[in-house]
């Protein structure tokens, strides 16, 4: 499997309420693919410590694992609602998240994914919104 060196654009927006937050990252990572799927991988540091990040996608669904300093797991299929682990110090958490939208948009050396989707809480969920931008 061949890997690929890219620049990821990561920004994600949060809305619960009134509240709304927006975060822009970079990351330099590698891009793989294997069997009509692709393996974005890359480091991220967090004030508790590395994390290494891996998402993995197609035309239908994704997936985004983290280890190091925090664990978890997000699975995401449009319409469908799954069950995600948050693994924190503190004990972990189980995060269900409904997807109301996922694409896949290649452009030349870009591929840009555009995310958006609920995480259930026990109030009012929060509305996050996600474009992960890669540049090969």
């Amino acid at each position: 499997m061949e890997k690929n060196h890219c620049k990821i654009r990561l920004q994600s927006r949060q809305k619960m309420g009134a509240d709304d937050e927006t975060t822009n990252q970079e990351y330099i990572g590698e891009m793989a693919e294997r069997d009509d799927r692709r393996y974005l991988s890359y480091q991220r540091s967090s004030e508790d410590g590395d994390i290494s990040c891996l998402i993995s996608f197609d035309r239908r669904s994704l997936s985004m694992t983290q280890k190091g300093a925090l664990n978890s797991k997000l699975e995401l299929f449009p319409g469908k609602q799954t069950e995600n682990i948050y693994s924190t110090p503190m004990g972990d958490l189980n995060l269900p998240i409904f997807t109301r939208n996922y694409q896949v948009v290649e452009l030349g050396n870009k591929i840009k994914l555009v995310l958006d989707y609920d995480i259930i809480t026990g109030g009012d969920p929060i509305r996050t919104s996600m474009d992960i931008e890669i540049e090969f």
